[in-house]
């Protein structure tokens, strides 16, 4: 039962990764940095054939997947390095060229809630921090 896993499809993972009764499956993935928290629990769920578990998990990161890739889709790296801003894995939110502008404040905000519904927010304190200051960069609060 191998699984082979390609980038591509970030709206229908967990279906691709579950696979077919006999266990075929070639899952298409470019959300998983993204969702990286999450999709270890999934996939340690699938192992021991949980797939309730599995499907639960995952359930929650799709509007998140299906947001961050919103058209236009070129633009789906600043969701990711914002999720990577919000967990703490690099201390600044800017990109080359000033890529993290190609996404609105609204965009931000609404991500920044999927992320915390998906539950894939390492500290949600510090998330909310840096969710603040990026606001504020932006004319947001006080």
């Amino acid at each position: 039962k191998a699984v082979k896993m390609y980038t591509g499809d970030d709206f229908n993972y967990a279906e691709l990764i579950a696979g077919d009764e006999q266990g075929y499956s070639h899952a298409l993935l470019g959300i998983f940095d993204a969702i990286a928290p999450a999709a270890a629990g999934a996939l340690s769920a699938l192992a021991d054939s949980d797939l309730a578990t599995f499907h639960d998990i995952f359930a929650p990161t799709v509007p998140l997947s299906r947001h961050i890739f919103k058209a236009p889709t070129r633009f789906y790296k600043t969701g990711v390095v914002f999720v990577a801003y919000l967990n703490g894995h690099q201390d600044h939110f800017t990109m080359v060229g000033g890529q993290e502008s190609t996404r609105s404040t609204q965009h931000l905000a609404e991500l920044f809630r999927l992320a915390d519904q998906a539950g894939i927010l390492r500290d949600p304190e510090q998330a909310a921090a840096r969710m603040a200051a990026v606001m504020a960069t932006r004319g947001v609060g006080a």
